[in-house]
């Protein structure tokens, strides 16, 4: 009896341990240069930038169900005549989506962590919110670099870490730099897909059924 009260006490403290790291606050602080940074929790923000410091409430990552090899979880969803999930390329994938609406897509973010992004061939850089980088194990407090974004509201500079790897189904492209940066108004969606991944295949968009293909160059 005492071991298994000893046990349940122990899954119970494990549990709040856990809820304790995923309610973990990302935080945003600008420097002196105009760069943002955003940073895992209050105490990662430099002594002097604290006071102006202020807490990032982002959206809940969402749930996605893993697909099988070679899919996407949107597969189930998608529009009659559209190519089915065994013609997806070796080494590649079939993105399925809804014609006339924005191409979402369900990634995994170094193997572990799954994340909704915007597909833009117009983007040069992948861009992903630093709650689902945190989650993935990425260390956002310490950038390797810095850029500068330009969109239709503005301009910011943006810090860049490294990832392990991005997947959608077989494709994957290893270690790669991501901006991490929380873009506002994106709701539904964890950042943007750019063509720092699309550029690794052939993409082929058919906007007739609804079927985006990615195939290995």
């Amino acid at each position: 009896m005492a071991r298994l009260i000893g046990a349940v006490a122990a899954v119970a403290v494990l549990a709040v341990l856990t809820r304790a790291v995923s309610a973990a606050e990302i935080y945003r602080y600008t420097d002196p240069g105009g760069t943002s940074h955003y940073v895992d929790g209050l105490d990662s923000v430099p002594t002097e930038h604290r006071a102006r410091a202020v807490p990032v409430k982002l959206p809940d990552l969402p749930s996605v169900t893993p697909a099988p090899t070679g899919r996407t979880a949107l597969d189930a969803e998608r529009p009659t005549g559209s190519k089915s999930a065994a013609e997806a390329p070796k080494g590649g994938t079939a993105i399925r989506y809804t014609p006339g609406q924005p191409i979402m897509v369900d990634v995994k973010i170094n193997g572990t962590t799954s994340a909704r992004l915007l597909l833009d061939t117009g983007a040069d850089s992948t861009m992903i919110n630093p709650r689902a980088l945190v989650a993935a194990g990425a260390s956002i407090s310490r950038p390797i670099g810095t850029t500068r974004m330009t969109g239709v509201t503005g301009s910011d500079h943006v810090n860049i870490v490294m990832i392990d790897s991005l997947e959608i189904g077989e494709a994957r492209v290893g270690r790669m730099q991501v901006a991490s940066y929380d873009i506002a108004g994106s709701r539904g969606s964890d950042g943007l897909l750019g063509r720092d991944f699309l550029d690794r295949f052939t993409v082929n968009i058919d906007s007739t059924n609804g079927v985006v293909t990615l195939s290995p160059k």
